[in-house]
């Protein structure tokens, strides 16, 4: 240290904060060491990412441009999103639907649980507290030591699906989220998104290749592929 410059000691809540949420340099020559369970902050050439890792989900979100100007020392980054148990099972997304039309007009919620040890989902309805056709209060089940919810769902009923501000509220932390509403029709309308501590991207999904018969869901052009977030291919059931 030059002499004469005092050495500054860290607060210490300062060094809490960022021990849960570093800030990493992407190399530009070699691989990038893994992060571990948690999130960071990924600073590349080509902008700002952050890497959240979770037992069932990897995935690395832009956050922001960086100016071309002047030219930083760091390797480029690219959005991706991994689930470790393969693809959503869309019959599970079926049985979860066909609890909703069961009990419209009102709202129903549930989740796909992931466990650690099988490394697979199981649909989890979850019990009603206050249900209505504009909204729905429930209580969360238990969870073994393994589980974590992976993919929260509820319906909006005869209403179409979308994100209401409460919605927005509700989705914090990390999880897949799903809506599914017009359940009265032949085909329902869905949306589903990656929340990710704030950060929403839409996901693309086998209910928006066709137009229901309220409105088209126009994500063309602004969603991944099915394949890229973790959806199964669409069979023909999706296409008639």
């Amino acid at each position: 240290m030059p002499p004469g410059v005092r050495a500054v000691r860290p607060d210490p809540r300062d060094a809490a904060l960022q021990a849960t949420c570093p800030c990493v340099p992407v190399p530009r020559f070699g691989r990038q060491p893994p992060g571990g369970q948690g999130q960071r902050v990924l600073v590349a050439r080509n902008g700002v990412f952050m890497e959240v890792t979770r037992p069932w989900l990897h995935c690395v979100l832009k956050l922001a441009e960086l100016p071309q100007a002047p030219p930083l020392p760091y390797g480029d980054m690219r959005e991706g999103i991994e689930f470790s148990f393969g693809v959503i099972p869309i019959a599970m997304l079926d049985e979860f639907v066909a609890h909703g039309r069961a009990n419209l007009p009102n709202e129903v919620a549930g989740a796909l649980i992931f466990s650690s040890v099988s490394n697979t989902l199981r649909l989890q309805m979850h019990e009603a507290i206050d249900s209505g056709p504009a909204g729905v209060r429930y209580r969360m089940p238990e969870l073994a030591a393994d589980e974590s919810l992976a993919i929260d769902l509820h319906t909006h009923g005869r209403l179409p699906a979308f994100w209401s501000s409460t919605d927005d509220a509700d989705d914090q932390g990390v999880k897949v989220c799903g809506v599914f509403g017009s359940l009265h029709l032949r085909r329902p309308t869905a949306a589903f998104r990656l929340a990710a501590n704030g950060c929403f991207r839409p996901l693309a999904h086998p209910w928006q290749v066709e137009a229901s018969e309220h409105e088209a869901l126009d994500l063309e052009g602004r969603c991944p592929t099915l394949a890229s977030m973790g959806f199964e291919e669409i069979d023909s059931r999706w296409n008639t």
